[in-house]
């Protein structure tokens, strides 16, 4: 209890002391003010030096339904005007006296007339300020207007009403003024002299009333001030319905303020009808003490009943309405009515307050102090009634007071909420940490167990656990499509958590926008199921390079095109680009089913529901378009939505541009490269972007393909270390080139993004050409997601590796794939070697009775074909050198020895012509053109009964060499002939044909051809060009 003590006695001085102290110098000043006594007052003995002016109290004479004037009493005989004249105390309302007798009425005309004896004042200027004076008046002294407001006549058509405060002066010659009011009212309930009528010298009557209007604007803007903060808070804090409120008290405030008193509303705006003011006096009147109700009701506590603040409500409208809407006259008879309303409002708000006050010691200072000021208002309204005292002025000051105090209040009540809140924030920021590392921590043990549930999932649609039904496939791809799903909305909760905490930095460099979204929509056209649905990309002519973290572009893009592909059935989804100076803007627009546009500001939050309102089947975890708008903000761009419900949606995102070069310009775009290597990397200064051809390491060689230098240099330092031979290149087309070039390649590392060609487009065509055992390939991607890796794997990727990636697994990585492909090599070079092995015994058998039979007659001719055979025993036993090149005259060598002895055996049946240029300094893989005259004679001229004709052409072309077999046989079908090369006829083919197709096509990328027509014969050829022999060349120096 000591603790309120001080409070409560700051309250009482502040609230009561100072406005009483201020009311008890008024009454101490009017009791030694003179009074009229029979329409004369003596102010012969009052100093309006000292003193200042005297407030014309008393008994005045009045005469009713005339207006006269100076010159009216000076012409007629005193008794006459002295019979109809009454004396009337002033202030006071003439309701008591105008009228007859009987019928006494507010409504009529008449004249005061007051005389002042004043002492030595003789050329002296003297002048009034009048009050409150109702309604149309006029004021004379000695004779003379000095002032009017509204004009007073005896027809209330003619009469122009006004109440507005003045002043007026004249010279004064004697000692006596005549003082001369015409009054008239005919639209108020009550009229007369309500204020009385202030006296004194110029310079007395100039101070009062500027000390009146000081007052009264000081009143207005201490009201305006805080209404205009109180409002603008609100506008901020909608929930704080005590702000509008308070805040409405203050404005009603001040336009009471400025209606009252001095009436300054009408001095500002002259043109303003007055009956417009006196509507605004009672409407700010009754809003003040409604919202003032309203406020106490919402501050205080218990609440308020609502049927009351009803009733209040209802009366409040009720009388606000008749204001407006009906005229004055009947208005103001209900104006007794008003102010037992006025009074019951406040004193109910007062019993609100000290109900509060009563139960509750929080802010006892400021509630203490506003009980009080609605106290001292109520008394201070009462006095202002009466016509007892002008209390205007300390109304003002104790509602100003009441205002502040609730302020304070308000401020005190805001500290403690804003410490409050600071302290749940801290706390909330510490559980909000704790959650971060829950949801990490759980998303990562998660990956585990669900990457188990999908595998296991997908092993038994395969039927990894025998044969399942139809309805039992479908679930079990439900729930794998289910795991994969979550797997996608863990990738995202760990984005989301980097992101929040500020862990994720972006790598900019020059990005190819349409390289990176084709890669996108490779991966997302897979998802899209069996919709109906078209990717359209669109790019302007000359497309710039963006400065971006490709990385981070990639996934920007698969959010907003995977989400194009959940809302869209069929239609189009587009991907398209538009420059904006040093922007380019980016648009990802679908014919799905558009979104609400009363939703859009909520889209890109991290916790919108993407579909909200609409099918269950499309809402989402909500963080994709969450992180996405991130991901472009950080990234310097920005990123908005176009919906329309029904048509579809348009995202775009703007990113800057890296610079004014195009992709189109290869030169410069690796000049580019090469400075960013050398900014970036010592290692990499003064490394020329081109394919780097290196001497050969026993370990293998590696192509390593990827646009950015720097990594570039990384992989050719690391692979270097293995003594591996590492060739580069920075585009797609440039690797293929090398391939042709190059027919020494062990395997191939790729990056998935590239400019041009992508890392998977590469690898298609790769696997056009080689199989995966045949040449590996390693693609290096930040992207591990389970549809991105199905989708590069069933391009023909035989592994990948993640970036960054660790030096260690990358050896590892490439050491298993070369090895990998070193063995398959030994394997068909094995297979080779043993179909060549596998001549057919009565071939040995022929040729050997072919040698006994000539040797008793011819024994030169037995000694010359035993040399042919063991030169064609030794060609077809060298197994150890099969991977080698031998020149043409060494194959042809082997021909003519198997020739020879075929000739032996089947004389003139077999008949053998050679086209062949022997200057020809061409090397060509072993046996690749004797088994093909070998199948020539067996399968084709000696089905004939009478034989045939084999011709052998090797001849130079343009580009390299061509070699062909041709015999006129019999021949075979268009299917036999494409079954020959498929494998399919291996009855057929005889020793090593198949082997020499597939040979052919890993060392020169072109096999065999075979023409053939039936009973007419067959031409197999093959053709080798200039670079490709080269490259033949250096890849048979080696050996294992």
């Amino acid at each position: 209890m000591n603790r309120l003590k001080l409070p409560i006695a700051a309250s009482i001085l502040l609230g009561f002391v100072l406005p009483a102290c201020f009311i008890v110098s008024m009454i101490y000043s009017s009791m030694g003010m003179p009074v009229a006594k029979g329409g004369i007052i003596d102010l012969r003995d009052w100093n309006f030096s000292k003193d200042g002016i005297v407030s014309l109290k008393g008994e005045w004479e009045f005469y009713q339904n005339q207006l006269l004037t100076s010159e009216a009493f000076a012409q007629a005989e005193a008794g006459q005007l002295n019979e109809s004249a009454i004396y009337v105390e002033v202030p006071g309302l003439w309701n008591k006296y105008m009228g007859t007798k009987d019928s006494k009425e507010p409504y009529g005309y008449g004249t005061y007339r007051l005389v002042v004896h004043l002492s030595n004042a003789s050329d002296n200027i003297f002048g009034i300020h009048t009050g409150n004076i109702r309604m149309a008046n006029r004021v004379f002294m000695n004779g003379r207007e000095i002032g009017a407001s509204g004009m007073p006549t005896a027809v209330p058509q003619t009469t122009k009403h006004n109440n507005v405060p003045y002043v007026g002066f004249t010279f004064v010659e004697g000692n006596t003024v005549e003082i001369i009011i015409q009054v008239a009212n005919y639209v108020y309930s009550s009229g007369g002299i309500f204020i009385p009528v202030s006296f004194g010298d110029q310079k007395s009557v100039l101070q009062n009333r500027e000390w009146r209007v000081l007052q009264e604007l000081i009143s207005a803007v201490a009201s305006v001030v805080p209404a205009i903060f109180l409002l603008l808070f609100y506008r901020k804090l909608r929930k704080e319905r005590s702000l509008l409120y308070l805040g409405l008290v203050c404005l009603a405030s001040c336009l009471y303020v400025l209606t009252h008193g001095e009436k300054l509303l009408a001095e500002a705006v002259p043109w303003m009808s007055y009956t417009v003011i006196l509507k605004i006096q009672a409407t700010s009147a009754a809003s003040i003490y409604y919202f003032l109700l309203l406020y106490a009701s919402t501050v205080s506590l218990p609440t308020t009943s609502p049927k009351l603040l009803r009733w209040f409500k209802i009366v409040t409208i009720t009388q606000i309405a008749c204001t407006l809407l009906l005229p004055t006259s009947l208005y103001s008879e209900l104006e007794a009515l008003v102010v037992a309303t006025a009074f019951s409002t406040m004193m109910f708000v007062l019993f609100i307050m000290l109900r509060s006050l009563l139960q509750r010691s929080n802010h006892i200072f400021f509630e203490s102090l506003s009980i009080l000021s609605i106290f001292i208002i109520i008394v201070l309204q009462s006095l202002l009634l009466l016509g007892i005292f002008d209390t205007l002025a300390v109304v003002s000051y104790e509602m100003l007071f009441f205002v502040i105090a609730q302020a304070m209040m308000i401020a005190s009540r805001f500290a403690n909420s804003y410490t409050e809140v600071e302290q749940l924030s801290q706390r909330l920021l510490t559980l909000d940490v704790l959650k971060d590392e829950f949801l990490a921590n759980t998303s990562h043990e998660l990956r585990t167990p669900l990457h188990g549930i999908i595998n296991m999932a997908d092993s038994l649609v395969e039927g990894a656990a025998g044969s399942i039904t139809e309805e039992q496939s479908r679930h079990i791809a439900m729930i794998a499509a289910t795991g994969k799903r979550l797997s996608v909305l863990i990738h995202d909760i760990l984005d989301f958590s980097s992101l929040k905490n500020g862990n994720i930095q972006l790598h900019f460099r020059p990005v190819h926008l349409p390289t990176v979204a084709e890669s996108v929509i490779e991966v997302v056209r897979h998802t899209a199921g069996s919709k109906n649905i078209r990717f359209i990309q669109s790019w302007p002519e000359h497309m710039p390079l963006l400065h971006a973290d490709e990385d981070r572009l990639v996934q920007v893009l698969y959010n907003l095109l995977g989400n194009a592909v959940k809302f869209t059935h069929e239609g189009e989804i587009s991907i398209s680009a538009a420059l904006l100076g040093e922007r380019v803007m980016v648009t990802v627009a679908d014919t799905g089913i558009g979104m609400n546009t009363e939703r859009l500001e909520d889209v890109f939050h991290s916790n919108y529901k993407s579909a909200e309102g609409y099918d269950p089947a499309y809402k989402g975890s909500g963080f994709g378009l969450g992180i996405t708008k991130k991901l472009v903000e950080l990234g310097g761009g920005r990123i908005w939505l176009e919906p329309e419900r029904q048509v579809g949606t348009a995202i775009h995102f703007t990113s800057p541009i890296s610079d004014v070069l195009h992709i189109t310009d290869t030169s410069a775009y690796k000049t580019m490269l090469l400075t960013e290597a050398h900014s970036s990397s010592e290692a990499a200064a003064g490394m020329e972007i081109e394919a780097l051809h290196e001497e050969r390491a026993s370990a293998g060689t590696i192509l390593i393909v990827d646009d950015d230098p720097v990594n570039l240099q990384v992989l050719r330092n690391l692979l270097s270390v293995e003594r591996y031979t590492v060739i580069a290149a920075t585009q797609g087309a440039e690797a293929l080139n090398e391939l042709q070039q190059n027919l020494n390649i062990d395997l191939v590392i790729a990056d998935w993004m590239m400019p041009g060609m992508s890392g998977l487009e590469l690898t298609r065509f790769i696997r056009e050409r080689f199989l995966m055992s045949e040449l590996p390939v390693l693609l290096l991607t930040s992207r591990s997601y389970p549809d991105d890796m199905e989708k590069a794997f069933q391009a023909g990727i035989n592994d990948f590796l993640s970036k960054p990636m660790e030096s260690k697994e990358l050896r590892a990585r490439v050491r298993t794939l070369i090895q990998l492909r070193q063995s398959v090599q030994q394997a068909v070079r094995s297979e080779i070697a043993f179909l060549q092995a596998q001549i057919k015994p009565h071939f040995l058998y022929n040729a050997l009775n072919t040698v006994i039979s000539i040797c008793p007659g011819n024994p030169d001719k037995a000694a010359q074909l035993l040399m042919e055979l063991s030169q064609y025993l030794r060609g077809s036993f060298d197994f150890q050198h099969r991977d080698r090149l031998v020149s043409v005259q060494k194959e042809i060598e082997l021909v003519k020895s198997y020739v020879m002895l075929e000739q032996a055996r089947f004389e003139d049946r077999l008949q053998v012509k050679y086209e062949v240029n022997e200057e020809l300094a061409t090397l060509i893989p072993p046996l690749s053109i004797q088994p093909l005259v070998e199948n020539a004679i067996r399968h084709g001229i000696m089905r004939k009964s009478y034989g045939g004709t084999v011709t052998i052409r090797v001849t130079e072309i343009e580009h390299g060499i061509s070699v062909s077999v041709s015999d006129n046989g019999v021949g075979m079908s268009e299917e036999w002939a494409a079954q020959l090369l498929a494998g399919k006829a291996e009855g057929r083919i005889g020793v090593g044909l198949r082997n020499i197709h597939q040979r052919l096509i890993g060392l020169y990328g072109k096999g065999l051809e075979v023409s053939s027509r039936e009973k007419e014969g067959t031409t197999v050829s093959f053709t080798i060009t200039r670079t490709k022999i080269a490259g033949s060349a250096s890849a048979g120096a080696r050996g294992d």
